[in-house]
C-alpha cells in the first residue's frame, strides 16, 4: 500500500493566474494542471503540517504559493521555483486583478493521524471547503 500523506487539492478558475504562469511554462507543462474546462486543478503534498481553510482570496493565494514552494517536483512547483521572482513580481504588480479573478475556489484537505486505539494504524480526515466571492455594488439614485 502506498504511504499515506497529508494532501490538499485545490480547483479554481482564474484567467490572470493562468496567464502569469503561462509566460513561464510550455503547453505540456500547463496541461499538467489545467483541466479541459480551463480550470486549474492542483494536488499538493502538505509538508509543513496541517493547514486551515483560507478565509480570503489573499490567504488562498499565499497558501497556493507556499504549496508550490514545498512541492518543487510538481509541474506548477517546478515552474514557480524556476521563475519565482518574476511570478511574484507580476502577481504583486497585478494583485487586485489576480485576487478579483478568484470567484470560486474548491479545496479538499486529507490528513492522516494515528488511530487512538492502534497508533500503527492511520485514520484519514477529509475536509471539503468552498470559498465563493461575491460582489456587492451600490447605485446612488438621485
Amino acid at each position: 500500500m502506498a504511504e499515506q500523506e497529508n494532501r490538499v487539492s485545490i480547483r479554481f478558475t482564474n484567467a490572470l493566474f493562468i496567464e502569469i504562469f503561462g509566460r513561464y511554462a510550455s503547453n505540456s507543462e500547463m496541461a499538467e494542471f489545467i483541466a479541459p474546462d480551463g480550470s486549474v486543478e492542483l494536488d499538493c503534498l502538505m509538508v509543513n503540517g496541517v493547514i486551515d481553510p483560507p478565509k480570503s482570496c489573499e490567504q488562498m493565494l499565499s497558501l497556493m504559493y507556499a504549496l508550490f514552494e514545498t512541492n518543487p517536483k510538481s509541474a506548477i512547483g517546478r515552474i514557480f521555483m524556476a521563475n519565482q521572482l518574476n511570478i511574484l513580481r507580476e502577481t504583486v504588480y497585478r494583485l487586485p486583478a489576480v485576487l478579483d479573478g478568484f470567484s470560486e475556489v474548491k479545496m479538499s484537505i486529507d490528513v492522516f493521524t494515528p488511530s487512538k486505539g492502534d497508533p500503527e494504524k492511520k485514520v484519514k480526515t477529509h475536509t471539503e471547503f468552498t470559498m465563493t466571492k461575491t460582489k456587492t455594488t451600490h447605485t446612488d439614485r438621485g
